[in-house]
């Protein structure tokens, strides 16, 4: 990679930086400066300002208030394209690669060079595959960006701001969906891309891996900048206390095993279904039952074959002793048979619509007399379950997508508990939210299996799984392959199981 040289002074830089939305401050005069040749990490809870701010700083947003310093020079962008010309790049945490392009197209996407007043197609392939080779992605340079892997498409992105010669690169979430062993080779990435002399900002909620990557930290609650320190004067508990203003006892719920009685809620026998082989698992009213395993190894699949998503070819499934057997999600929905989904912006929510309409259109049933919807009545659910939940908004009629990651998830929750499920189905249930969300997120989990609800979570977090699950199925290659209990469950024993069956 080309180095870039060090000045010595910020190649980028946020003054009094003030952004709000719907009358709520995300940005309430914050400072930032970026150097070129290190890592800073931008960390807080969810709706703290981190992406608001990586927003404005590369050209997505404008601030109300404040300014933007490229090398000491004041500048306001006139949209991405006028920070790209300045040399600022980012890779979303929802990926921006062009599925109907090529690999090839999307690298060089804006600067494709010509010939004749045509794009020259050889030269194109060369020029991309260069780019690529430097972010280590082996692939034809003209296979369609729709085969790629989430991995694949992220190193598309990196290569894309190589292309445009970005000194600055912001990376929101890069390893939140990637499994650890492409996260392990990200992060070696992006090491060489500050060795190289570019200016890298970490937007991340695992705090493990901040404090591994990053030379400084920036904490950032709501809206505000808390302190900036050398991540070497750090630890996951002085950070904890930065973003949240207190300490946090407990992230994960601490509790002992229920002892959940009576007959199994939901009975899984030997069930095979697409990405399934043989999986068998029972929970009790009551009961949170954990299922691990690694990334591939079924586990999702055997949520969506439950919840009627999939159709089973082999086995058999009862619910509260009867015969189960999903033609459709709707059908477990009728059953009461819930499912939060692994993906809360592809699968759970409707980004257009209010946080009222989400949560009303999951229960129309409930709120409906005969073909009319009753207003009082959605509106008296949606306000309980913003009580409840306790989600922080500027008010029911707020977009949904205006919400924090965390916020969001908690619609998601809100969303099927409307529907009255009597199984709970809860996949990676505090995926990309932060650390003050997800101790909210197992206190609802907790609470509502003590209330009576029999509940299966899917969880790639160990501590997460171990400390919120009354006994662990694991699965491997589509199988489970063995069962714990609370107290047999260890970070050992799970991993023994997922890897060796």
């Amino acid at each position: 990679m080309t180095t870039l040289a060090a000045t010595g002074t910020g190649v980028l830089a946020a003054r009094g930086i003030v952004k709000r939305f719907a009358g709520v401050a995300a940005l309430d005069g914050v400072d930032l400066t970026l150097e070129p040749g290190r890592i800073h990490a931008l960390v807080g809870e969810n709706g703290a300002g981190k992406s608001t701010l990586s927003k404005i700083l590369s050209g997505f947003e404008t601030a109300d208030a404040g300014e933007v310093l490229v090398e000491g020079e004041p500048v306001r962008f006139n949209g991405p394209s006028g920070a790209a010309a300045r040399g600022i790049a980012i890779v979303h945490q929802e990926l921006s690669v062009i599925r109907s392009l090529s690999v090839a197209e999307n690298v060089l996407v804006g600067s494709e060079p010509s010939r004749f007043g045509f794009v020259d197609r050889r030269r194109l392939a060369r020029e991309a595959a260069g780019y690529l080779e430097k972010v280590g992605l082996d692939v034809d340079p003209r296979t369609p960006a729709s085969r790629l892997s989430v991995a694949q498409q992220q190193l598309v992105e990196i290569a894309r701001a190589l292309a445009m010669d970005a000194k600055v690169i912001f990376f929101d979430e890069p390893t939140s969906s990637l499994p650890h062993r492409d996260s392990r080779r990200l992060l070696g990435l992006l090491r060489e891309l500050r060795d190289a002399g570019r200016a890298i900002v970490l937007i991340s909620h695992d705090l493990a891996e901040v404090l591994e990557i990053a030379d400084t930290v920036t904490v950032l609650r709501d809206g505000r900048h808390i302190v900036t320190a050398p991540a070497g004067e750090l630890d996951e508990e002085r950070l904890i206390q930065h973003m949240i203003g207190r300490d946090l006892e407990v992230v994960y719920s601490d509790h002992a095993a229920a002892a959940a009685s009576g007959p199994p809620a939901l009975v899984v026998e030997d069930l095979a279904a697409p990405g399934v082989r043989a999986a068998s698992l029972s929970v009790r009213a009551g009961e949170v039952l954990g299922i691990g395993g690694l990334v591939g190894s079924g586990r999702s699949e055997l949520l969506a074959a439950i919840f009627g998503h999939t159709r089973p070819v082999a086995g058999r499934m009862l619910l509260d002793g009867r015969p189960y057997r999903p033609r459709h999600p709707a059908d477990a929905l009728a059953r009461g048979v819930g499912l939060v989904p692994e993906s809360r912006k592809d699968q759970g929510l409707q980004l257009g619509l209010s946080m009222a309409a989400n949560i009303e259109l999951s229960s129309l049933s409930s709120i409906a007399t005969g073909p009319w919807v009753r207003r009082a009545r959605g509106r008296r659910l949606v306000e309980r379950y913003i009580a409840d939940l306790r989600i922080k908004t500027a008010g029911p009629s707020a977009p949904v997508s205006t919400l924090s990651g965390g916020n969001q998830q908690k619609v998601v929750l809100a969303k099927v508990l409307a529907t009255r499920p009597r199984v709970l189905l809860l996949d990676e249930p505090t995926r990309g939210i932060d650390v003050g969300a997800k101790a909210e997120v197992h206190r609802i989990i907790r609470r509502l299996a003590d209330e009576g609800m029999a509940i299966v979570m899917v969880s790639s977090v160990l501590p997460e799984l171990l400390n919120a699950s009354d006994r662990i199925v694991v699965m491997r290659a589509g199988r489970t392959v063995g069962e714990l209990s609370r107290a047999e469950a260890t970070e050992e024993s799970v991993m023994r199981l997922a890897f060796q069956g």
